[in-house]
């Protein structure tokens, strides 16, 4: 079943994407009291890949903030002693396998968080972050120098071809490489917020709130999915023989905590 926009397939959930549509008929000139800035905040366990799309292809993003916060398990992504095959296309992922990186000129943050039944995995990836720092401080530090580093290497290259000194093969190259967008390539990035309950509130703390903070919306948009709830059939990995394994395990209280900060 095919979308409304170009190349796009429906994934079932919704026939209309209503929380892009109240945030674009709040931006619209044709409402009554127009909102300059709209943010939405998807807190599914799946990664809004829906929403994610509508927002990178329908309105300014200077006036349009989409933040994710979802469980990720793509097999496919991962490289070094963490791809658990020789052939990762073989293996499980949850989901629907992205959201793994922002689009922040796009005005998105995604914040992709392992799952439960990778726990023994992240746990020997963090263990002993360098000089003591929290896992948190070295995952927010981890995305600033990234950023940062990204902006001065497209600022180099920016110049060098207003010089013509730039080699096609080499810039593609560089833009490939793991190493180069300052990511580990034995542990994947997303393990450092760690798993489950404090991974989530981590994830809040740190990348969402200063983020609608410098961004200052004048309406804020919830997409409050509640299947990242301990026990729920949404976030679990199905087995053979029935079998199941939690992804993740928020409260309601969980929720509540989410919905007092994005308010004050």
């Amino acid at each position: 079943m095919n979308g409304l926009l170009e190349n796009s397939e429906s994934c079932g959930f919704c026939i209309f994407n209503n929380i892009a549509t109240g945030a674009m008929h709040a931006l619209s000139e044709r409402h009554q009291v127009r909102c300059e800035k709209v943010a939405i905040v998807d807190i599914d366990v799946h990664h809004g890949n829906g929403t994610e799309e509508i927002v990178q292809r329908a309105h300014d993003p200077t006036r349009l903030f989409f933040f994710s916060v979802h469980l990720y398990d793509n097999p496919n992504a991962m490289v070094g002693k963490y791809s658990k095959s020789a052939n990762p296309k073989a293996e499980w992922s949850f989901y629907p396998g992205t959201g793994e990186k922002d689009d922040m000129a796009n005005n998105i943050i995604n914040v992709p968080i392992a799952p439960l039944w990778r726990e023994r995995e992240v746990s020997a990836a963090t263990s002993g972050p360098a000089n003591g720092a929290s896992v948190a401080s070295v995952a927010t530090r981890n995305t600033h120098n990234t950023r940062h580093r990204a902006r001065k290497e497209a600022a180099a290259t920016s110049k060098k071809e207003e010089k013509g000194d730039v080699d096609s093969a080499t810039s593609e190259s560089d833009q490939s490489s793991p190493a180069k967008q300052g990511t580990s390539q034995d542990v994947p990035a997303y393990y450092l917020l760690g798993t489950g309950q404090k991974a989530y509130r981590r994830a809040i703390r740190t990348r969402l709130l200063p983020a609608l903070r410098a961004f200052n919306p004048d309406l804020i948009l919830i997409s409050a999915g509640f299947d990242a709830c301990r026990g729920d059939v949404g976030n679990a990995k199905h087995m053979a023989g029935g079998k199941e394994r939690p992804g993740t395990d928020l409260d309601p209280e969980d929720y509540a905590w989410t919905t007092r900060k994005v308010s004050s």
